[in-house]
């Protein structure tokens, strides 16, 4: 493992396409206890950042604690529902929650538990439920126990505290492992390891395993790689629930392969990147 200090720091929130915004603030309150921030419109210079420019002027609104919200909702109507796990791009984000029992039953009706409670195979340190939620984005809410070598991993007493890990699906790791670790100047582990969820959902033997990929950041935080073989799906239609993510970077410059337009957003300067499955990440570059 690379020694070096990663250049990817914090999973600072993720974005999340709405098609009922209303119904999806709410569910967040109830679910995860998430509260608005800060509502407003998005702005056509913010919209075209997020390569969401038709969505300009759509109802937007930062939900979590007032002083480091971390998931973005942005309307749209046209956003057409789809299986995160039936395609590749981004698969879930993990959350950090303290007790994933007891969130886990009061989650309401129009959350779906696709894999309950459970140790996962990796440690049993780690206890997580797959839920989706309410714009069909899937989640890992995850509960840490204790340290999880050589994992750099956090633990909360929060009912529901951040993000932490974002969960990828690939058609190929070693490419997208390679991409990722030039974004971040680090080496990632690879292995193999059952994901029931995955398993399920798609119809094979449960104990099945997947080549994986996890790379550190700082701050605790991590993206995993999981290469899964699926059918390609072509589709135009804007899908629902989660557009990007929004990770940290120490400085963005334009040697980054993959990388846009340079812009200010809230005085920070930051891109969107896309990688190799299409992924887009907003990278915001600290201060």
């Amino acid at each position: 493992m690379n020694p070096n200090p990663a250049r990817l720091g914090r999973i600072a929130s993720a974005t999340v396409l709405a098609p009922q915004f209303d119904r999806a603030l709410a569910s967040y309150a109830r679910a995860l206890h998430l509260q608005p921030a800060a509502v407003g419109t998005l702005t056509p210079d913010v919209a075209a950042h997020l390569d969401l420019a038709a969505l300009a002027g759509a109802r937007m609104a930062w939900l979590g604690p007032a002083q480091a919200p971390w998931l973005r909702v942005i309307e749209a109507p046209q956003a057409v529902p789809v299986v995160p796990m039936r395609r590749h791009g981004w698969l879930s984000l993990e959350v950090l929650v303290g007790n994933v029992d007891a969130l886990a039953a009061a989650l309401p009706p129009d959350w779906t538990v696709l894999g309950p409670p459970a140790d996962l195979d990796v440690s049993p340190h780690i206890r997580a439920c797959q839920a989706l939620g309410p714009c069909g984005e899937m989640y890992y809410l995850t509960e840490v126990k204790a340290p999880v070598p050589p994992f750099e991993l956090p633990q909360t007493q929060a009912l529901v505290d951040r993000p932490f890990i974002v969960v990828l699906s690939t058609p190929d790791r070693a490419r997208t492992q390679a991409a990722w670790e030039a974004l971040a100047g680090r080496t990632a582990w690879a292995f193999e390891t059952k994901i029931t969820v995955l398993n399920r959902e798609l119809g094979r033997p449960l104990g099945e395993r997947y080549p994986v990929a996890v790379l550190q950041f700082r701050e605790q935080c991590l993206i995993e790689v999981d290469e899964v073989a699926l059918p390609a799906v072509e589709s135009d239609a804007l899908p629902a629930g989660t557009w990007l993510v929004s990770i940290e970077r120490d400085r963005l410059d334009a040697g980054i392969e993959g990388l846009g337009p340079l812009a200010a957003i809230d005085g920070r300067r930051c891109a969107l990147w896309r990688g190799p499955c299409g992924e887009r990440v907003e990278l915001i570059e600290r201060g």
